[in-house]
């Protein structure tokens, strides 16, 4: 009973993990209607910018993560100026940009990061045991900061004029610039936010596993499948979507083995899109 309630312990830390992932992931594909492949880039340089910062200049590791998610969201800014922009409204250009984006910024990692797998320190030791089962305070964390971020883009885009803005130009991107909404900001604040919401993932994720140049190629095949299950465009569909598959991997994990999971994973995605070809909550994408 112990291995399970330990699985459901995990389940809601992979779960919150996944949201924060795949809320960039389909804030993106919203908006500019593009796959971002680089999303992981993202979530890696977020977990390295924090390691070095607090671990290697000794700063605080709460500022760091400050540091990162700012410098992380501003390169968000930037790609999508000097990248996306001149592409918007285009089908292929946009998918070939990210892909190639996220091999460059794998190389660029192994150039300025190293080969060699690095780690952060517990910076939270301890934590809570619950019928038997234990609960770091770090993963504690983990999940309320991503239920905290599902709270904060929920009031963003419903009180806020910038998220109604973005709401506006996602349901009706023609009736929203008659109204003189701009899709170059709406544009930019989705690539703002995607990269902050990334590398908050990555600074949480940090202490827990081996830091790598290639840690996110997973998290972003993942948040794709995410996004497809929830829904392509739908917020509260890949919210959804993030806790039944952080459910499915943690439990596969303690009955059939991690080796195995994630064939497990694609298999009930695959199956369910067969079943329902529009996700768990269609938005007309």
């Amino acid at each position: 009973m112990e291995i399970y309630t330990q699985a459901l312990l995990n389940s809601l830390t992979l779960g919150a993990l996944y949201a924060l992932l795949a809320l960039g992931l389909t804030l993106l594909f919203s908006v500019m209607g593009i796959l971002y492949f680089a999303h992981g880039a993202m979530y890696m340089f977020g977990a390295y910018i924090t390691f070095y910062i607090a671990f290697k200049l000794g700063l605080n590791y709460f500022l760091a993560a400050i540091v990162a998610i700012v410098v992380v969201a501003g390169l968000g800014y930037l790609i999508e100026k000097g990248l996306f922009k001149p592409v918007r409204g285009l089908i292929l250009q946009p998918f070939f940009i990210a892909v190639g984006l996220n091999w460059f910024s794998e190389s660029f990692g192994y150039a300025i990061f190293g080969t060699k797998p690095v780690g952060i320190p517990d910076i939270l030791p301890g934590g809570i045991q619950i019928a038997g089962a234990s609960i770091t305070w770090l993963r504690i964390i983990l999940v309320l900061a991503g239920l905290a971020v599902i709270v904060g883009l929920h009031l963003f885009l419903t009180r806020t004029k910038q998220g109604l803005s973005m709401r506006a130009f996602v349901e009706d991107p023609v009736a929203a610039a008659l109204q003189g909404m701009s899709g170059n900001r709406v544009s930019s604040m989705a690539f703002i936010i995607a990269g902050g919401l990334a590398a908050l993932a990555g600074l949480l994720v940090a202490p827990m596993y081996a830091l790598t140049p290639t840690m996110g190629e997973h998290v972003t095949l993942n948040g794709l499948l995410i996004i497809g299950l929830g829904g392509m465009g739908s917020i509260p569909g890949a919210l959804i979507a993030a806790f039944i598959i952080g459910f499915i991997d943690a439990f596969g994990a303690v009955t059939i083995g991690t080796e195995f999971t994630w064939g497990v994973v694609f298999l009930f995605v695959a199956v369910f899109l067969t079943i329902r070809p529009t996700g768990l909550m269609s938005t007309g994408h």
